[in-house]
């Protein structure tokens, strides 16, 4: 069944291509399985609520855009009718009956691990001419200059029963002739209970929602989001302008979210692992959650991140997707922000992702099981590309492009970093406070809890390009005094349980160091050029990233041996061999671009020796 939806209709409509229907929300409320809800264009002011999900991958409920069409859904509203105060500051006084059930203005952002940075902080937003101003302390703070440049447009609101007041500072603009826009609803495309399973929304623009916070211990909202559901696909969408994220795969409200800020009776550690438990009691795995498919959309101008999941986005593919923007404002933060941030990425594959300008890229953090992070491009992140935090593998990082000041941050151990370009710092340390789940192979059942010792990790194949600027986190030399896998008769030879100043033995060869990088103490195979200087550089040409660079001109030999699973072993704690999410063995025989490597393979992302290489992003 088609049903048809166009804003030049009219009347309400009844869903046929001849009478459509006028908003969005009036097919979602019947639309079933099988069924496909094509929308025109125009501005949709909705919070479109699914009643209904599909019951298969094939008899899916499938939400696009008409041919040549860019519809948008919007979570907010037009204001007109400011009047001046005094200086540059305007009010405009509103009906709290715009708000319905749920008043931005009176939502203060809450929740565990958020930063406030000393300042209440709401879930309502102003935008003037699509973008988003910022709110100030108090209604002294707004009439007083600010003393930021780039927050001249700033504004500020007192709530009562029965109205909403906002004012705001326009310098050298009069709100009346702009477009003045305010946040209204909590989502643009979030079903309102679970499972509602295989939607598609695919060809559409989502952007400003008033969206809470969202960390791993409470109820994970989005712009758009698949709330506890399985086998959603969300592809060739703009997301952007969320207060907080912009798509949502995580998890489920419960009776303790945000417990341990409300009352820090336990430790947050302790909190998040009692909601795995609970989770895993209530059906949290393969056949009923996650398996979603995020695909080729553009994600920006996000408050939190870009991607948000827990437990809720196991088992899915992130690929293809443009995230850029998030976080970058600093109104508030957190231990929760990046492009994207993902905790029990259970068998998840990240790849093909370009992420920049975020404070962080990508954050798997905790139980990042079976997940493969490849091919992907990173750059221009603030505080680093990816950080791997309290995993224990087997985790897959292969064939990506990381050019930030700080590449990796890896506080895990597993990991097999294979074939990757990585100019600047690789950061790697330990975590002995904090025990950790892992899990059964493919499985969301617990194997078992362990702190990291570190190590444990492989690391064969890659480029290390330092800055010659003295850092010693170039390279692999912060993991001399660490033993080498195969050197001792077990593993419990060299870090006994419970012994925290033991660490795991590691497996690092054939990687290439240049502009002073510099390789582990024991490792085989290394290549250095000292007195060469490898340059690289990143433009933007015709739709497409371009990578100019002289590295493979470097006076070292370049031949390595190909990377398979019988190469990498099995993690130590998981007991996982490094293996496909379906099980079948690992063969790294493709590079960045998708061209093939030979059997003996040289190191970095490339197959093949180029001065100017074309991306795929």
């Amino acid at each position: 069944m088609f049903y048809y939806v166009s804003q030049k209709n009219a009347c309400p409509g009844d869903g046929t291509k001849e009478n459509p229907f006028q908003t969005i929300n009036q097919a979602a409320q019947i639309a079933k399985a099988g069924d496909t809800v094509i929308i025109g264009d125009g501005i949709y002011r909705e919070w479109v609520n699914p009643v209904q999900g599909g019951t298969g991958s094939h008899q899916r409920i499938t939400y696009k855009n008409a041919e040549n069409t860019h519809p948008i859904i919007s979570g907010a509203e037009i204001v007109t009718g400011w009047e001046q105060e005094k200086n540059d500051v305007w009010k405009i006084v509103i009906d709290n009956a715009l708000f319905g059930d749920y008043n931005p203005y009176a939502d203060e952002i809450f929740g565990d691990w958020y930063d406030s940075m000393g300042q209440v902080h709401h879930t309502g937003e102003v935008y003037l001419d699509g973008e988003a101003m910022y709110e100030e302390a108090s209604l002294d703070a707004l009439y007083a200059p600010s003393e930021k440049p780039e927050r001249t447009y700033r504004w500020y609101s007192v709530v009562n029963r029965e109205n909403t007041t906002i004012f705001a500072a326009f310098p050298d603009k009069n709100p009346n002739e702009s477009c003045t826009e305010i946040n209204v609803r909590p989502y643009c495309f979030f079903p309102s209970r679970e499972g509602r399973n295989y939607i598609t929304v695919s060809g559409l623009t989502l952007c400003r929602a008033a969206t809470q916070w969202a960390p791993p211990t409470a109820f994970q909202p989005g712009l758009i989001g698949v709330n506890w559901s399985k086998g959603w696909i969300i592809e060739n969408c703009t997301i952007h302008d969320s207060k907080c994220c912009g798509i949502s795969l995580g998890k489920r409200a419960e009776d303790k979210d945000n417990i341990w800020s409300i009352d820090p009776y336990k430790g947050g550690s302790q909190t998040y692992t009692e909601i795995i438990f609970q989770n895993i009691n209530d059906g949290w795995d393969r056949e009923h959650i996650g398996s979603h498919v995020i695909r080729n959309n553009i994600i920006y101008n996000c408050g939190q991140t870009g991607i948000v999941g827990c437990m809720g986005g196991a088992f899915s593919t992130i690929t293809g997707n443009h995230i850029y923007h998030c976080n970058v404002r600093k109104e508030f933060s957190g231990a929760e922000v990046a492009g994207i941030k993902l905790h029990a990425a259970i068998d998840t594959v990240v790849e093909k992702n370009c992420i920049h300008n975020c404070v962080r890229g990508l954050w798997l953090d905790w139980e990042a099981q079976g997940a493969s992070v490849e091919k992907n491009l990173f750059y221009e992140n603030i505080l680093e590309d990816l950080f791997i935090e309290v995993c224990h593998g087997p985790c897959m990082v292969e064939n990506n492009i990381m050019l930030s000041k700080r590449c990796v941050h890896n506080v895990s151990q597993g990991t097999a970093y294979i074939h990757n370009l990585f100019y600047g710092e690789f950061a790697s340390s330990r975590e002995t406070s904090r025990f950790t789940l892992y899990h059964l192979p493919h499985s969301t059942m617990v194997g078992g809890v362990m702190f990291i010792y570190g190590g444990d990790d492989r690391i064969i194949n890659n480029i290390f390009i330092g800055k010659n600027d003295g850092s010693p986190l170039y390279g692999t030399a912060g993991f001399d005094g660490y033993e080498k896998i195969g050197e001792t008769k077990t593993v419990g030879d060299v870090c006994q349980m419970g012994d925290v100043q033991k660490t795991l033995p590691t497996d690092i060869h054939d990687n290439l160091y240049l502009n002073g990088a510099k390789p582990w103490n024991k490792e085989e195979g290394a290549r250095t050029a000292e007195n060469f200087q490898a340059e690289l550089s990143l433009t933007y040409e015709n739709g497409r990233y371009i990578l100019s660079t002289n590295l493979y001109d470097a006076p070292v030999d370049l031949k390595a041996a190909r990377v398979t699973t019988e190469m990498l072993g099995r993690a130590f704690e998981s007991e996982q061999s490094f293996e496909n999410r379906d099980g079948s063995p690992v063969v790294i025989d493709e590079d960045c671009l998708g061209q093939s490597r030979e059997e003996t393979a040289i190191p970095g992302p490339f197959a093949h020796f180029a001065d100017k290489i074309t991306l795929p992003f």
